[in-house]
């Protein structure tokens, strides 16, 4: 303070200026939250290539032109990972080994993947492969299970291999974690959005430079909860290599997906990896730009007739009823785009998109207006002191 007077040309200050002062200080020290002041750490080579709102998708070249590719989501700006699948086929299903059923999907490539999520959302970023499967039949199924807005896709089949090896991502609105994968941790997850894969250092060619997709999740702004979800991509690196680079951009969770000539990527409509490879899951990432939304009206009850009101049920009837309203259900589902997660919005998606950001306001005014309010109290209450002094 004494440098400051001295720099000013201002006269002591009493006591209860100081402390005044000093209270100032502390507002503008703490008024901000952690998630301005902590920003992920970009490691050396890595260059900004595509960003919006929520996302940025960071790239970093080698002279063997294969360069790494790393997206950063933050889901508390409105950032969003939706889980994609095929066409489900329910030919030869049998129970899941978490719960549910070992069903087969239909593959795609990772441009009908796109091209699906591209026709119901202005909000699309990035498209990239997800899970493990089974490459020996088709349709195939699906090694761990995979929840997708709260409804179980598939069981999964995998029982021995890769014993203490399997996690899962689990993926809520707001934030993320990576666990270890248990049947019982599976069926308990209050996460609508699951998918699973192997530890970082599973035995999956781990010392050769073959394509790689991993996943991490990291807390940026330091208070506990993961908010931040990073996808590594690339056609040429080692187990370790992918691991290392998502922890040099703040990861503290890793996990594994599938690799080799799985690994693809678009973003924004250009092809940055792409094999003529076919996947049944992908992830989807949106920004967070999320446009207005009007509140859908409700649909009128129809009334039922007083005969039909006064039939009582059996219950094998009810039943048989049940069973196939949930084999219906399951049938549409795989059915044109409803089978896919970037099918039409339910209403309440609708209700949550309009009344959860407008347009992210915060992210406009939040840092220039309190520093505004806050400096020009800062002065006139500096001017107050000096003039009575």
């Amino acid at each position: 303070m004494k440098w400051i007077r001295q720099r000013l040309g201002l006269r002591a200050l009493t006591a209860e200026q100081m402390a005044v002062v000093y209270l100032l200080f502390a507002v503008l020290l703490f008024a901000f939250p952690q998630s301005v002041q902590a920003n992920l750490p970009v490691p050396d080579g890595f260059t900004l290539i595509r960003s919006s709102v929520g996302v940025q998708l960071f790239r970093k070249q080698y002279p063997s032109g294969y360069p790494d590719y790393v997206q950063v989501i933050r889901l508390n700006r409105g950032a969003e990972v939706r889980l994609l699948y095929g066409k489900v086929s329910h030919q030869g299903v049998t129970s899941g080994v978490y719960g549910g059923l070992d069903v087969r999907l239909n593959s795609r490539s990772i441009l009908q993947y796109w091209e699906e999520l591209l026709a119901s959302t202005s909000r699309a970023f990035c498209v990239t492969n997800g899970q493990f499967f089974y490459m020996y039949e088709y349709p195939t199924r699906l090694p761990f299970p995979l929840k997708v807005n709260g409804r179980v896709i598939s069981g999964g089949y995998s029982k021995g291999e890769f014993t203490d090896q399997k996690f899962m991502l689990e993926i809520w609105k707001d934030r993320a974690d990576i666990r270890p994968l248990t049947k019982v941790d599976f069926q308990t997850s209050t996460a609508p959005n699951i998918v699973a894969g192997l530890a970082e250092d599973a035995r999956k060619s781990p010392d050769k430079y073959v394509g790689r997709t991993f996943i991490g999740v990291a807390d940026q702004n330091l208070d506990g909860v993961y908010e931040t979800i990073l996808i590594f991509s690339t056609q040429a690196a080692r187990q370790r290599d992918a691991a290392d680079t998502l922890r040099k951009f703040g990861a503290e969770k890793v996990m594994m997906l599938d690799g080799g000539l799985s690994t693809q990527l678009i973003c924004q409509g250009t092809p940055y990896i792409q094999t003529e490879r076919l996947i049944p899951q992908a992830l989807a990432v949106l920004d967070g730009t999320k446009p207005y939304l009007p509140r859908p009206q409700p649909r009128p009850t129809p009334i039922q007739p007083k005969h039909e009101m006064s039939q009582v049920q059996s219950p094998d009837t009810e039943i048989a009823s049940a069973v196939a309203n949930e084999m219906l259900s399951t049938h549409k589902d795989g059915i044109g785009e409803l089978e896919n997660a970037t099918s039409i919005m339910r209403p309440e998606d609708r209700e949550g998109e309009a009344d959860s950001a407008r347009i992210h306001l915060a992210d406009l005014i939040f840092i220039p207006v309190p520093i505004l309010l806050i400096s020009l109290l800062f002065m006139g209450v500096l001017r107050r002191l000096w003039y009575r002094s």
